[in-house]
């Protein structure tokens, strides 16, 4: 799946928005809730998906629960 930022930026490198490091294009993830760039390193994983934090993966599984209980 193209991402859309290599359309602006032609580099092989990125920078993980977590660690601040920089790291080979195709050894960074985009989060699926915040749509931050993270490493291999920073990843946290939950269930089937890979987010940039625990509190990116808690609001992803948790966020529309948490709204039902309150109707």
């Amino acid at each position: 799946m193209p991402r859309r930022r290599e359309d602006e930026d032609a580099s092989p490198d990125l920078l993980c928005e977590r660690c601040q490091e920089t790291f080979a294009r195709v050894l960074i993830q985009e989060c699926s809730y915040c749509s931050k760039d993270f490493c291999r390193n920073c990843a946290v994983r939950s269930g089937n998906a890979v987010f940039c934090s625990k509190a990116c993966a808690d609001a992803w599984f948790f966020t529309d629960a948490d709204e039902g209980e309150e109707e």
